[in-house]
């Protein structure tokens, strides 16, 4: 019996598996490809002017050394100076049209149409009073035949447009009584119509020439009065923020072209876009500089490059600004990406990757090969598992995490992995428990207890002290 119960205690220390944890750690995990670079002088540079022009004055010549922005020679400006005041003229007259129609004259302008319209009104009415006293104090028969005419047209429209519209909708019926109805309607109107014109015709060649003097003033009087409206409403309905907007444009244009102006005015002076010697100069005074000559060839010893090929992948990983490091004799040298080509070289399909080189690169040598080394995979802030606390089951990856006492078998997605470390990219957080310790026993549900020194996760122990234990465990679990 008692020896059974020894047994019992055997299995029972056997079964609870004693475990330590880690939570997984954020950093950044990079993969990185070797390539073969070649060393270049930095920077080879020729110097083409943006215009041509006549030059006047030459600063440097060759076997000279420069520096960035040095003044390298000057052509004739004094037709861009020319066109320059003519820009900054236009400008100026523009600020000053803007000042005055945004200020009194936008209100003046409304003021005097508002006067021309009252006064179209007055000449309107004093006409129509003329024609009533002439006709004895009662509406000009001819103005009251025109109303009539107008009214008949009216009709006369509206009849024709109902019958069209009837035809359009029923093709083909011309017997029925609505379709003769429709057409009776507008010969009626048409009739009427014409009854109305031929009375204002009559009336309009009447005898009286006095009569037909005041009628004309009248109808001209009619027409100014309008046009004194429309001229008004115009005005006001094209409101304070139009003319802004208006304003605002005109001057916009004249400000680009006085910066256009002074832009080109600019480049009849050419300076130095790098440090370096003057290796060749074409430019002499008196003669002209063209835009399809270098005028200067610049290089920079000093600052050394290297070039490497790129597969599409690698060079696609890769951004400007990024850091390689470049190997030589021992030598290790950092470069910085300056330049990768879009297009794949025709002979060997690869891209051209330029770097420019941090340290003194003066023990380079121009044309020696190097090996360079790029972060071609990267993932920043990423969730980091050590990979020895990985399984993998038929290509899905697992960790076992601690809960209540017990091993549970989490499966994650892995994103990019070195001999170290994966990526989690989903299935894990930052307060994960990942079981650390290796156990043939360990499967999903086992029954674990904490090793010792191993605070409980939900008690909360730190994830910091957990990070350091888990390397200290995974030492540990290395040297067995």
């Amino acid at each position: 019996g008692g020896m059974g119960g020894n047994l019992g205690e055997i299995e029972m220390s056997e079964s609870v598996i004693s475990v330590k944890l880690a939570a997984p750690a954020i950093g950044s995990l990079t993969r990185s490809t070797e390539f073969i670079g070649r060393i270049e002088p930095g920077e080879s540079v020729n110097v083409y002017p943006e215009v041509a022009g006549k030059v006047t004055a030459v600063h440097f010549t060759a076997g000279d050394t420069v520096k960035a922005g040095d003044l390298l020679f000057e052509m004739d400006d004094s037709d861009a100076q020319l066109d320059y005041e003519i820009a900054q003229a236009s400008y100026d007259s523009k600020v000053i049209s803007a000042d005055t129609t945004l200020g009194s004259s936008y209100e003046s302008n409304l003021l005097s149409l508002e006067s021309s319209l009252k006064s179209a009104q007055q000449s309107l009415n004093n006409a129509r009073i003329e024609l009533r006293d002439y006709n004895d104090d009662s509406e000009d028969s001819l103005i009251s035949a025109q109303k009539a005419m107008d009214k008949a047209e009216t009709a006369m429209r509206a009849a024709e447009a109902e019958l069209d519209a009837y035809a359009e909708a029923n093709p083909g019926d011309k017997s029925s009584e609505a379709y003769k109805d429709l057409v009776s309607a507008v010969s009626k109107a048409e009739s009427a119509y014409s009854v109305a014109r031929s009375t204002v015709n009559d009336l309009e060649n009447d005898d009286d020439s006095t009569l037909r003097s005041l009628r004309n003033s009248y109808k001209n009087a009619q027409t100014n009065y309008e046009s004194a409206l429309e001229k008004y409403n115009l005005a006001k309905g094209s409101s304070l923020e139009d003319t802004k907007a208006s304003v605002d444009n005109s001057l916009k244009s004249a400000q680009l072209s006085l910066e256009q102006s002074a832009k080109k005015l600019e480049k009849y002076k050419v300076y130095s876009p790098i440090d370096g010697v003057i290796e060749a100069s074409s430019v002499n005074e008196h003669e002209n500089a063209s835009t399809q000559t270098a005028a200067f060839t610049i290089s920079n010893k000093n600052q050394m490059s290297v070039t490497f090929n790129a597969t599409a992948d690698a060079a696609t990983a890769l951004s400007i600004g990024d850091e390689v490091a470049v190997q030589k004799s021992g030598n290790d040298y950092t470069a910085i990406i300056t330049s990768i080509d879009s297009k794949a070289d025709d002979g060997t399909g690869l891209f051209p990757v330029e770097a420019q080189i941090q340290d003194d690169g003066g023990a380079l040598l121009s044309g020696v090969t190097v090996k360079v080394s790029a972060a071609t995979q990267r993932a920043e802030n990423a969730l980091l598992v050590p990979i020895d606390s990985v399984y993998y089951e038929d290509g899905q990856a697992y960790v076992f995490t601690y809960a209540d006492g017990q091993a549970h078998r989490t499966d994650f997605e892995t994103g990019m992995s070195n001999s170290e470390t994966v990526v989690a990219l989903s299935g894990l957080d930052e307060n994960s428990r990942i079981i650390t310790t290796w156990h043939p026993d360990l499967k999903d549900g086992a029954k674990v207890q904490l090793a010792e020194g191993q605070a409980d996760p939900e008690m909360g122990a730190a994830p910091a002290e957990a990070a350091e234990q888990e390397s200290a465990a995974g030492t540990a679990v290395q040297e067995d």
